[in-house]
């Protein structure tokens, strides 16, 4: 390799790590909202949200590397603009495909990257999220549990909680029905007090009351301890992710096979963004260094502008042809494809005008 490509390479790598990290922590905006009030409220460790952050961060990356990659690239070349680089680039023999050829081999090492992340780390950081995820539950079960809504899915137990201590993770004046299938009328469970221990509930000083047939009272008294297990109950969390967003892309050709025509829509569009958005990594690449190369006017600023304008409208048209794909309204193929292929298109037009000049 030319020593003024590895040169090209070198420049270029700071800027696209602030780029997808910028990029990143956008995205990361509204996850980290969501769990600083789990911290706050809920009592979940920030340990446990430092591990969940790192989950959803292979996900999130898939999607803003290309942007990063393309917002770098810019500023990169900006500044060999600005600083009369590209020109001795050019005055030593450089064409615009010399000058192109480092960018594209880096875009597509980073374009495989992704392909990885999508084929093996995503779907790991799925299922480690959803661990985790349980993991708090049982080790927390505020997090799920919520104050003055009666709670119908723990086996024979119905369950009504009128107060809990984020502080200390302890319930005041708890309400449990008890349902026996032998008796019409279920066993009334009252406490003052509850805490948790292990997945189970125990009310401490609590008093309970049984029902005779009629409905009269059968049976009254106290306890000083009594056990509700909650396990069935915490084996319906999950996070709320979709499935199909979770599988690789081998998975969701499996996934297609034995479907109904319309059951196939979903797997289809996401078979395809799956494709198409780390393809767009090289398109931007190569579409960031025309945009920069030649305007001596363009800083940070200007790059930073342009890119997001570019993402934005990738974005819009991107989600708006899967919408319709996913409403049957377009191909799965067209509604997807058909922002990378404008963004081809506008790729070519312009190497085509900026080779031109350079002639």
């Amino acid at each position: 390799m030319k020593i003024i490509e590895k040169y090209i390479l070198e420049d270029v790598k700071m800027p696209i790590i602030f780029g997808v990290s910028l990029f990143t922590f956008i995205f990361l905006i509204e996850i980290i909202v969501s769990l600083m009030e789990n911290i706050i409220v809920k009592g979940i460790s920030l340990i446990d949200v430092m591990r969940i952050l790192s989950f959803y961060l292979p996900p999130i990356l898939s999607q803003t590397i290309p942007m990063g990659v393309f917002l770098g690239v810019m500023i990169t070349f900006s500044k060999f603009t600005r600083t009369s680089e590209a020109t001795a680039m050019s005055s030593i023999g450089m064409s615009l495909k010399d000058i192109l050829k480092p960018i594209i081999i880096l875009a597509s090492v980073i374009t495989l990257f992704i392909f990885f992340l999508q084929e093996s780390i995503i779907p790991r950081s799925f299922a480690k999220l959803e661990e985790i995820t349980m993991k708090i539950a049982y080790e927390n079960p505020v997090f799920q549990l919520k104050e003055r809504i009666l709670i119908d899915e723990v086996d024979e137990y119905s369950l009504y909680i009128d107060n809990i201590d984020r502080k200390t993770n302890e319930a005041q004046n708890v309400l449990i029905f008890q349902k026996d299938n032998k008796d019409i009328y279920p066993t009334i469970l009252l406490g003052d007090k509850a805490y948790w221990k292990n997945v189970n509930m125990v009310l401490e000083d609590s008093k309970f009351y049984t029902f005779n047939p009629d409905g009269t009272l059968k049976l009254e008294g106290e306890f000083q301890e009594k056990k509700i297990p909650l396990s069935s109950y915490f084996q319906e969390i999950s996070i709320e992710v979709k499935d199909i967003e979770a599988m690789s892309i081998k998975d969701l050709f499996k996934g297609l096979k034995n479907k109904e025509k319309n059951e196939k829509i979903p797997y289809l569009v996401e078979i395809n963004r799956k494709i198409a958005i780390p393809l767009s990594t090289v398109v931007l690449a190569v579409l960031g260094v025309l945009l920069s190369i030649g305007h001596h006017r363009s800083g940070k600023g200007a790059s930073f502008g342009i890119s997001l304008g570019v993402i934005f409208t990738y974005i819009v048209f991107l989600n708006v042809g899967m919408v319709m794909a996913n409403k049957a309204i377009v191909s799965p193929y067209v509604g997807v494809w058909l922002p990378n292929l404008l963004l081809v298109g506008g790729t070519l037009l312009l190497y085509k005008r900026k080779a031109g000049g350079a002639k």
